[in-house]
């Protein structure tokens, strides 16, 4: 796979959960890069606006994604992937399975999930964001204390 397919691959990925195709771009480029990218830099390599990259480069920075860096002598910002980005993006998902779970819990107490049908389909939503977010927040704690050991 050549590099330009998997940063559309991945920006199609990202674009899917929600994200900006650009972030997307932005994201799986930087993945690739082993040093700090430049804003123009990085808008000439997805062939993108400054003011696209930059207004997605905050969005991927308060995601977790990337984190913005700078040189001394140079008033440029400069981007990069964040050594825990993957871990950031885990704990986005679990928040968001957080609210789903709080979502069910309501909607389980309303005047219609007093039919037997609808309940169950409360408690089995219910029984399985509790399922998997045991299973990633394990996965979150097992991550961070590899984090910290290898500090």
């Amino acid at each position: 796979m050549s590099d330009d397919e998997f940063i559309e691959q991945f920006a199609r990925l990202l674009e899917q959960e929600g994200g900006s195709r650009i972030a997307g771009r932005i994201a799986a480029l930087l993945l690739l890069t082993p040093d700090d990218m430049a804003l123009d830099e990085i808008a000439e390599r997805v062939q993108a606006s400054k003011a696209s990259i930059s207004t997605n480069a905050r969005l991927l920075e308060q995601w977790g994604m990337i984190e913005r860096v700078s040189r001394a002598g140079d008033r440029r910002d400069f981007y990069r992937t964040r050594p825990d980005g993957a871990v950031m993006l885990l704990e986005r998902r679990l928040e968001w399975m957080r609210r789903l779970r709080e979502a069910a819990d309501r909607g389980s107490r309303t005047e219609s999930a007093r039919n037997p049908v609808v309940a169950e389909r409360f408690r089995g939503l219910c029984r399985l964001h509790a399922f998997a977010m045991r299973g990633v927040e394990r996965t979150l704690r097992q991550l961070h204390r590899g984090v910290d050991n290898a500090r």
